[in-house]
């Protein structure tokens, strides 16, 4: 099998969708989101009238209902979360820059979001991925294959992911209602209904089997080493992931409506004003106009 690789455009999410075989999507745009959430201020000052600088607007100043403007939004909104994170992390900065250095059992690190969700997405997306990756391999024995699988996963498979363990944790109060059956059965049925690949039921489901095996594993150790699974933070973090994450947040209206509109309405400001009214005049016309999500 080909040794897997993976691309700086993929990682800084410089394209909406996500078809990247070489991280499966396990490092689609959160990596590049983190990565500017520990620089200097400047930087996201840059990007942000980056942004704003593209947003299109008619003759009378109003925002043009397209593509461009809803992913240009919602990329204002990430920095929005990104400066949350920056600015919530009490460690030292030099000339303004925080270290990307973060251990799982460091109880100074789950205190704030920023190491949370880095340690977090870590543990279940990038580290079992070398396995995971390895596991399609050896299950499909055929390279083409097993590269068109690891393109359907990086096309939202994480971010449902996200969503479903989103739900999942908001439904239970005990951590070892966690670690059931049923549990990891609802988060793979999510995973299943927007995994998108021309194999066959039988190999998605062995897929599926593959990825939440492993996720679930991590949890275990994020649990060993006094990881707080359950309550506001974890759940907070899993939403900036899954924003973060998700290769096209308008083709995936349960990102939308479990973490963008959750983090937008939080209490902490994440978001602007006005970058949350720009996000939702785009969206609500964006829903309207593609009507009832079908049942999966």
């Amino acid at each position: 099998m080909a040794v897997n690789t993976h691309r700086a455009n993929c990682a800084k999410a410089q394209n909406p969708g996500c078809k990247c075989s070489g991280c499966g999507g396990s490092l689609h745009g959160w990596d590049g989101w983190a990565e500017l959430a520990v620089e200097r201020p400047a930087v996201r000052d840059e990007r942000r009238h980056a942004l704003n600088g593209d947003i299109q607007k008619g003759r009378a100043g109003e925002l043009r209902s397209n593509a461009k403007n809803r992913q240009l939004s919602l990329d204002l909104a990430r920095l929005g979360i990104a400066e949350h994170l920056w600015a919530t992390d009490p460690r030292p900065r030099t000339e303004g820059r925080l270290e990307r250095d973060f251990e799982v059992g460091d109880p100074t690190a789950v205190a704030f979001d920023n190491g949370r969700m880095n340690i977090l997405a870590d543990a279940i997306m990038v580290d079992p991925w070398d396995e995971i990756s390895r596991d399609i391999d050896n299950l499909v024995q055929n390279e083409p294959t097993a590269r068109e699988i690891k393109k359907g996963l990086a096309s939202h498979g994480w971010c449902s992911l996200l969503v479903a363990l989103i739900q999942l944790i908001e439904r239970i109060n005990k951590v070892i209602a966690l670690f059931t059956d049923a549990a990891k059965q609802a988060v793979k049925k999510a995973l299943s209904n927007h995994f998108t690949s021309g194999i066959s039921e039988l190999v998605k489901d062995a897929v599926v089997d593959i990825v939440v095996d492993k996720v679930w594993a991590a949890l275990a150790r994020l649990l060993e080493a006094h990881f707080p699974l359950l309550g506001a933070d974890t759940v907070r973090v899993l939403r900036m992931l899954a924003v973060f994450a998700c290769p096209s947040v308008e083709r995936h209206r349960d990102v939308y409506q479990h973490a963008v509109v959750p983090l937008m309405g939080d209490a902490q400001g994440f978001v602007a004003e006005d970058v949350k009214a720009q996000v939702v005049t785009l969206f609500t016309a964006w829903w309207q106009r593609k009507g009832p999500e079908p049942a999966l």
